[in-house]
């Protein structure tokens, strides 16, 4: 990911916290970006709709995602898909998740979880 374009994209304020620069969004505070020396890690907390979870906190190290937590919803369902989607590449998760529906709803939790990666990494 390119930093210029992240801090574009979110109309960022530039912090420097020990030895990461953090850049947080100033429009939603809902996401920041830790720059290390490794690269760009990001933290996302995205409000879901349609569903029984209430938001999705992700964290990507570029574009792997490392750490995703379901707030709400069914517990074993959305504890197996974060376990199974650590350490995939987001557009790789977001392929095989789109699209997927719960019961009668126009989406489903692993939907969301697409849609808030691909809002991620765009």
């Amino acid at each position: 990911a390119d930093v210029a374009h992240l801090v574009e994209r979110h109309l960022a304020k530039v912090e420097v916290a020990s030895s990461s620069l953090v850049i947080r969004s100033i429009a939603d505070l809902e996401s920041a970006f830790f720059i290390t020396q490794r690269g760009v890690i990001m933290t996302y907390k995205y409000k879901t709709k349609g569903v029984c979870a209430s938001h999705i906190e992700i964290e990507l190290d570029e574009d792997v995602i490392k750490e995703v937590k379901f707030i709400g919803g069914c517990s074993g369902n959305t504890q197996g898909v974060a376990a199974l989607v650590k350490g995939m590449k987001a557009e790789d998760a977001v392929e095989r998740l789109e699209g997927i529906k719960c019961g009668f709803k126009s989406t489903s939790c692993p939907d969301q979880l697409a849609k808030a990666l691909k809002e991620a990494i765009s």
